[in-house]
C-alpha cells in the first residue's frame, strides 16, 4: 500500500506536477504525454497522479486556472503603478493578458486543447477562471477606494471587459488581421472607461 503524503508533501508534490506537466505539455503536447512519464519525472508513483486529478482532463484545466493565478498575482504587484490613471492600467492589463492569451491558443496545444475542454466541460469550469478575475478585480477596486483613487466603480461592468474580451479574441479570425489590436484595445477601453469614476 503506498505512502499517505502529508498536506506539505501533497502542496509541493502538486506543484512539481503541475510545473513538469506544462514543460512536457509544451514540448510534446497534451495528447503525446502520458501520465506514465509523468509521475516518473516527478519521482512518484504512477498511481499517486489519481490522489490529485481524475484525469488528465482535469490536470489540464486546472493547468489553465493555474497559470491565469500567476498572472494575476504578479498583476497585483503593480497595483501601486494603477492610483495616477486607474482605466489605462486595467485597459492595458487586460489588453494584454487578452493578446497573451490568443497567442498562446494560436501557437501552443495545451491552450487549444484546454479551452476545447472548457467549451466541453461548460459553465462550472469556465467559473473556476471567472472567480480568480473576479477576486482580482475585487483587490484592486479595494485597493483603489483605499487609496482614494476612483469615486466610482462597477465590478460587473468591468467583468463584461475581461469576458467581452476572450470572446472577441477567440473569434479574432473573423476581423481583419491588420485592425483587429485596435478594435480590441477600443472596445477593452471603451468598457473600462465607462465603469470607473475618477
Amino acid at each position: 500500500m503506498p505512502k499517505a503524503f502529508t498536506e506539505e508533501e501533497r502542496i509541493k508534490i502538486k506543484e512539481a506536477l503541475m510545473e513538469t506537466a506544462l514543460d512536457l505539455f509544451h514540448d510534446k503536447g497534451t495528447k503525446s504525454l502520458s501520465i506514465a512519464e509523468l509521475t516518473k519525472r516527478v519521482g512518484i508513483a504512477q498511481g499517486s497522479f489519481y490522489h490529485f486529478w481524475k484525469d488528465k482532463d482535469a490536470l489540464i484545466i486546472e493547468l489553465i486556472v493555474y497559470r491565469s493565478n500567476q498572472k494575476l498575482r504578479n498583476s497585483e504587484k503593480k497595483f501601486s503603478t494603477s492610483l495616477t490613471d486607474p482605466a489605462a492600467f486595467l485597459t492595458d492589463m487586460i489588453y494584454k493578458s487578452s493578446i497573451d492569451l490568443m497567442t498562446k491558443i494560436q501557437s501552443q496545444p495545451i491552450y487549444q486543447d484546454a479551452f476545447k475542454l472548457f467549451e466541453v466541460k461548460g459553465k462550472n469550469e469556465v467559473h473556476k477562471i471567472e472567480i480568480l478575475y473576479q477576486d482580482f478585480l475585487a483587490k484592486l477596486i479595494q485597493y483603489w477606494e483605499q487609496n482614494n483613487a476612483v469615486k466610482r466603480v462597477d465590478k460587473k461592468g468591468l467583468m463584461s471587459a475581461f469576458i467581452g474580451s476572450s470572446v472577441l479574441c477567440s473569434q479574432c479570425y473573423q476581423f481583419d488581421k491588420s485592425y483587429f489590436n485596435d478594435v480590441l484595445q477600443t472596445f477593452i477601453s471603451g468598457i473600462v472607461n465607462k465603469y470607473i469614476e475618477v
